[in-house]
């Protein structure tokens, strides 16, 4: 991943300021959720969009880094577009894909020194998992998958 520091103001908002994160369930409809090292609370396998990378993509890399899995990206689920707590001061815009479902929920596993735990959890107890942005994009995601529609979510203060 390239250093941030050593970008300009533009090349920065490019690399840092969209994220991507994975709606992934089981065959029960449990919904995945992943407990980073660096968070106190639970939330969506993704992160980063980098420099030259779709956010499908992204989203697929973090996918892969994080839990070890190769899985497609889906419909497009929730646009978060977050104005007041963007990264480096700018907006953000925070897509979560439909990455679909996972037929071996037993097939994921944490990234030593990034994810500190990982479950599939029903949906009332996955929301209750979250801290409040990634409840309310979960809620949103599940909505979305659904009724087949994408949630656009304008001008969250969201972080």
């Amino acid at each position: 991943m390239t250093d941030a520091s050593n970008l300009s103001r533009i090349d920065r908002i490019a690399v840092s300021g969209t994220a991507a994160a994975a709606f992934i369930t089981d065959p029960a409809g449990r919904v995945l959720l992943v407990k980073p090292t660096s968070r106190d609370e639970w939330g969506f396998t993704g992160g980063w969009v980098d420099r030259g990378e779709t956010p499908h993509e992204g989203c697929a890399r973090e996918i892969k880094e994080e839990i070890g899995l190769d899985l497609a990206i889906g419909d497009l689920l929730v646009l978060d577009w977050i104005t007041d707590l963007g990264y480096l001061g700018e907006p953000l815009s925070f897509y979560v894909f439909d990455a679909g479902v996972v037929a071996d929920p037993t097939l994921a596993r944490p990234r030593p020194g990034e994810i500190e735990a990982l479950g599939f959890f029903a949906p009332e107890e996955a929301l209750a998992r979250c801290g409040e942005f990634n409840r309310a994009r979960l809620g949103l995601a599940l909505k979305a998958r659904r009724t087949g529609k994408t949630v656009y979510q304008p001008f969250s203060q969201a972080g």
